[in-house]
């Protein structure tokens, strides 16, 4: 909330810098997405790492965290959630039978459709306020950005 109000201040005062304007962008953003998520009982990270999984044939938890940006323990504990939950499960790599791998599971794939819907219509919703252009070459601009 404090960058936020400074971001605010600083479009009055001088021009704001482009990390002021992306955090109070992506802190007012994700949380719209956060109450759309609520809807269902997920969280923004949750959605995060159901997307990620769905994305490939199983990742270890190293690729999720470097994909996710999601400390050990956190990520841990979300993949847990989602084995609990029979949304996600573990298997042994085919190829290091030392390591793990996370699958997402069919009933987990369900929910994911579910939570995409939800975020879909928040961003329909965005789109509608900003303009459906401005919307689209935001994403086109931010697309170009790797994990750090």
């Amino acid at each position: 909330m404090v960058v936020e109000q400074q971001a605010s201040r600083a479009g009055t005062d001088r021009a704001a810098s482009l990390v002021e304007l992306l955090t109070v962008a992506q802190r007012r953003v994700a949380r719209g997405v956060a109450g759309a998520l609520a809807e269902d009982g997920a969280t923004l990270d949750v959605f995060r790492l159901m997307r990620c999984l769905a994305a490939g044939p199983g990742r270890s938890m190293g690729e999720l965290g470097v994909a996710l940006s999601l400390p050990a323990p956190t990520l841990t504990r979300l993949v847990d959630g989602l084995v609990d939950g029979a949304e996600a499960y573990r298997l042994p790599d085919p190829d290091d039978g030392r390591r793990v791998r996370v699958h997402l599971s069919a009933r987990g794939r369900t929910r994911l459709a579910r939570l995409e819907a939800l975020v879909r219509a928040h961003e329909d919703g965005l789109a509608a306020v900003l303009g459906a252009d401005r919307v689209a070459a935001l994403a086109r601009a931010l697309t170009g950005f790797e994990p750090a």
